[in-house]
């Protein structure tokens, strides 16, 4: 699939508007890109795809946001960690998903200072069987329907077609505590 922006490791995207009519937004496909003030509108299949590298590879995504995308804003499917500090999503199926079908490489993700509009299925989704590892902090969730049962981190089991196990606070698996956590407040 052809991405709008493709970003080398050790690249930055910064200060782009992705808008309408795009199939996928943004490819890091060797990890350790910097995604920085990027707002993508109307979100078609993913809006970033973090590929490749190594256990000990991190992209960072700053102060960055999304909106209308009916299923992954941030997909990883490489090795490594995914820090995301300051993100706006709004009307999203996930915000981070850790992919259920590439293979037992466990990934890890820290989100601080989200605020999440009307999520269609969870914050987070990552693998327990993977050994992934999700932290969160400062996050604040608003519905419309004043709905307070909201998917923060929710876990899965992967492989060929991924099953859902539960969500909640749950170790290192999804690492926060309910005070990180604000949804209509």
């Amino acid at each position: 699939d052809t991405a709008v922006f493709l970003v080398e490791a050790g690249g930055t995207l910064k200060n782009a508007i992705i808008g309408k009519n795009q199939k996928e937004g943004v490819h890091c496909d060797d990890h350790d890109c910097t995604i920085e003030n990027v707002w993508w509108d109307d979100v078609c299949e993913d809006a970033l795809s973090v590929k490749g590298g190594t256990a000990s590879s991190v992209t960072t995504v700053t102060n960055c946001g999304a909106r209308s995308a009916s299923d992954k804003v941030v997909q990883h499917n490489g090795y490594g960690t995914v820090n995301i500090d300051g993100f706006y999503a709004e009307e999203f199926g996930k915000l981070y998903r850790s992919c259920g079908t590439c293979g037992d490489i466990p990934r890890t993700v820290t989100l601080k200072s989200v605020y999440a509009v009307n999520p269609l299925v969870s914050v987070v989704t990552v693998n327990k069987n993977y050994g992934d590892k999700a932290t969160l902090s400062n996050i604040r969730i608003k519905t419309s329907n004043g709905n307070n049962n909201v998917k923060v981190c929710q876990w899965s089991q992967g492989g060929s077609t991924p099953s859902n196990l539960g969500d909640g606070p749950s170790g290192t698996l999804c690492h926060y505590s309910e005070s990180d956590v604000q949804i209509n407040q």
